[in-house]
């Protein structure tokens, strides 16, 4: 019975998500099961769960912080037709391709995603992937893919956490999580080719419907699917390598960059040269502050003035303002760029911020050790059970970071009783929480948000809805944790 109630604001959270409600029902209404649950049924004391909530108030400040900044620039961009000229420059007038795809699923998302994290990097490649031509929920679903680098977002604090947790050092750490994030590499690249591909010329007919994959034959699926899977396995040896050589936090940074450039050498054939010009200087002043913050306040330690630096929430907000200035917005755009910002920061940022508190409530209320016991308790059939456990955790927190706080403890005495290996476990944990964040509510109430003013009336195929997006999202990340599990129940037993 304590396993039913514990896992009730989890069950109720979802079955909330699939109603018409406002976005921030579900996950109130969860964080609020779970404060009652905790204190009523199984007893927690009131002060350990303010003492938790109080730990995470200043993430939860600076999420929000990121949000805004991101969402200020994305407006900013938009309203100057940067976005559009960037993203003219990154296709070459190619259009909305499998490559220009995989560009943005494997290098400009993720890469963005490395250096900022807490979906800033969801406000900048869907513009751009609209940009290129994809309908919105195209550019929607394609952006979700791209934060399958989640073990290295934000320089990668989750998986300092991880090597925490697991007793080894953050190298080892980043090392096996890459190993086994190939699997998120390859499921991100295969689905974006067939996403893409099914988008293009060749998945339409003469009137302009889609077809299915049987219709459009093995020729062009083919090329899609080789496409996606080269892509994946050059990422994946990037990554491994640039953890081996240059170290864990910049490993997805580096590898996302080098394959961005691959791509671009692709489609501007060999070119680079003419550049963007303006529309570019914006990104680079929150890549290189972020990065340069985060690399200063871990080499010096600074304190609280270390973590504002630090902080991407800063840096959007001065790359905003760099746009508005080096772009000449318009006075007269002024009160409507910060009108669009705020509406769709209440929309995005209020239920990010709850499912951050629903997270934090489920671990600091005990219901996630409740859970855990629970599951560890199966035994060696736990096993499989492992990167299920660890998508969940990061589709409920929408942060690698939440999600290893919140089971991190448990995956490792589950470890530790069965006679694996923390490592791998806590790699398992660390990459399927990553995973599990692309169907999140969060991000997906984000990529919703951005894309549905842009649909139109002429445009095929499916609209940007939540619904349609978890359609395609929650099996991806399923079947690919089935994967995951299988190599857990194959592997695991012999770390030991």
């Amino acid at each position: 019975m304590d396993v039913l109630m514990a896992a009730t604001p989890i069950l109720l959270t979802l079955a909330l998500l699939m109603t018409s409600l406002p976005a921030w029902v579900a996950p109130a209404s969860g964080t609020v099961a779970a404060l009652v649950l905790a204190l009523v049924w199984f007893g927690a004391p009131g002060e350990r769960i303010l003492q938790t909530l109080g730990g995470s108030a200043w993430t939860l400040v600076e999420v929000l912080a990121i949000i805004a900044g991101g969402v200020l620039l994305s407006r900013v961009m938009d309203r100057t037709g940067a976005q559009e000229r960037l993203a003219r420059w990154l296709s070459s007038g190619g259009g909305p391709t499998v490559a220009s795809a995989l560009l943005m699923v494997h290098g400009v998302v993720p890469f963005m995603e490395t250096v900022t994290g807490f979906g800033v990097s969801v406000m900048i490649g869907l513009p751009l992937l609209l940009g290129f031509g994809f309908t919105p929920y195209r550019a929607a679903l394609l952006t979700l893919l791209g934060l399958m680098i989640g073990p290295w977002g934000s320089m990668g604090p989750g998986t300092l956490l991880a090597s925490q947790d697991a007793g080894v050092s953050l190298r080892e750490m980043g090392l096996a999580s890459g190993v086994v994030n190939g699997v998120a590499f390859l499921a991100s690249g295969i689905v974006a080719a067939v996403v893409a591909g099914r988008g293009s010329a060749h998945g339409a007919d003469a009137e302009g419907r889609l077809l299915s994959l049987r219709r459009i034959g093995p020729g062009p699926l083919v090329s899609w699917l080789g496409a996606g899977v080269v892509s994946a396995l050059v990422l994946w040896g990037l990554v491994l390598a640039a953890n081996l050589l240059l170290g864990t936090p910049v490993a997805g940074a580096v590898a996302t960059l080098v394959l961005s450039v691959l791509w671009l050498l692709v489609l501007r054939r060999g070119r680079l040269r003419p550049g963007p010009g303006r529309p570019l200087v914006p990104y680079l002043v929150l890549m290189g502050g972020t990065v340069a913050g985060q690399l200063l306040h871990r080499s010096v330690g600074l304190g609280p003035l270390g973590e504002v630096i630090s902080s991407p929430a800063l840096w959007s907000f001065t790359a905003a303002l760099t746009a508005a200035w080096l772009l000449h917005l318009a006075r007269t755009q002024h009160s409507a760029v910060l009108r669009d910002a705020g509406r769709l920061w209440m929309q995005a940022g209020l239920p990010t911020a709850l499912y951050m508190v629903l997270g934090v409530m489920v671990a600091g209320g005990g219901l996630a050790a409740v859970m855990g016991q629970a599951l560890t308790g199966l035994g060696p059939a736990y096993l499989f059970l492992v990167p299920f456990v660890g998508g969940l955790s990061g589709f409920i927190t929408a942060s690698g970071t939440g999600a290893n706080a919140m089971v991190g403890s448990i995956q490792v005495a589950a470890a530790q009783s069965l006679g694996v290996s923390p490592l791998w476990m806590m790699a398992l944990q660390n990459s399927s929480a990553g995973w599990g964040i692309i169907a999140g509510p969060a991000r997906i109430e984000l990529a919703y948000r951005l894309a549905m003013p842009h649909q139109r009336p002429e445009h095929r195929g499916l609209t940007a809805t939540r619904r349609n997006l978890l359609v395609v999202l929650l099996p991806t990340v399923l079947v690919s944790l089935v994967v995951y599990g299988l190599i857990a129940v194959l592997v695991l037993p012999a770390t030991g």
